[in-house]
């Protein structure tokens, strides 16, 4: 299976959202990392048929995503940034109706809305009016409405928004197990919530696809890159206007600063084992800094 933007624009309000993005996807997860504004919905609405582009098209095995039309679609479960759910309706009966909109037969929507209730964690609110959820609660119930009817083809936007630590390890989990022989886009600009899952991470700023790397590579990108500088905090309210810091904690009544830098910043500063976390850093703030300098 192969999902191809070839040249994907789109205009709005005359404003360029999407710059011509053309890249191929087969089976496996991908990130897509970048900052907010960045285009990343608009991409993912267009990957899910629910918005057009301008200029370009996206093609499902070498055909048009327009001509394969309802078969394409069927093939896609979808999280939405924003879930919008009934006032009156139960966590089960929003499942339910997905289930019902998607075609699933009842017996076979009833078992999979159990298992996914089990799975993400919502087995023992589900006769709870949606509205009375917590916002990771509705966060995880639109995950489960996505993987009903083990879509082909999965795509999740900003799929963690709301989730505690622990929550986002279980889903992190879960598509992980999902994964296998399936495509699956997750659009976020948390870091850590493709780290250890994408085998792909594109990076995305201005409408456009910057960089596609497997994680280890970029992470390579940083070697020599990285620093831990040790000052005090009031050194480091004024060193932080003129530095990319990506951590910092308290060490022996000091701090403990990381920074990223091409040359070395300090003559007391000592190289650190860089991170995904850093690359991006590194790409969307420390270069755009720098050219500004």
């Amino acid at each position: 299976m192969e999902l191809k933007f070839e040249n994907v624009t789109k205009n709005y309000k005359g404003k360029k959202i999407l710059k011509g993005i053309s890249l191929t996807m087969g089976t496996g997860v991908y990130g897509l990392l970048g900052p907010n504004g960045a285009g990343k919905t608009t991409m993912i609405r267009i990957l899910a048929d629910v918005l057009r582009p301008t200029k370009g098209r996206v093609l499902y095995d070498g055909k048009d995503i327009h001509a394969v039309g309802d078969d394409y679609r069927a093939k896609i479960g979808y999280l939405p940034q924003d879930v919008s759910f009934y006032s009156d309706f139960t966590g089960r009966d929003y499942l339910e109706y997905s289930a019902a909109l998607k075609g699933m037969e009842k017996t076979h929507a009833k078992k999979q809305i159990e298992e996914l209730a089990h799975s993400v964690g919502l087995w023992d609110d589900l006769n709870r009016k949606c509205t009375s959820y917590s916002g990771g609660m509705q966060r995880r119930l639109g995950i489960a409405q996505a993987l009903l009817d083990d879509p082909e083809i999965l795509i999740l936007d900003e799929p963690t928004s709301g989730l505690d630590p622990y929550e986002r390890i279980k889903f992190r989990n879960i598509i992980s197990a999902y994964a296998k022989d399936r495509l699956v886009l997750l659009s976020t600009h948390i870091v850590s919530d493709v780290e250890q899952i994408a085998a792909h991470i594109m990076m995305m700023e201005y409408g456009v696809i910057q960089h596609i790397h497997t994680g280890e590579e970029f992470i390579h990108m940083m070697e020599g890159r990285v620093w831990l500088v040790e000052m005090s905090a009031e050194q480091l309210v004024a060193y932080q206007n003129q530095a990319v810091i990506s951590n910092v904690r308290a060490k022996d009544g000091r701090m403990e600063v990381r920074i990223i830098e091409e040359a070395k910043p300090d003559r007391d500063a000592v190289q650190a084992i860089p991170t995904l976390e850093d690359a991006y850093l590194y790409l969307f703030n420390y270069l755009s800094e720098k050219s500004r300098r």
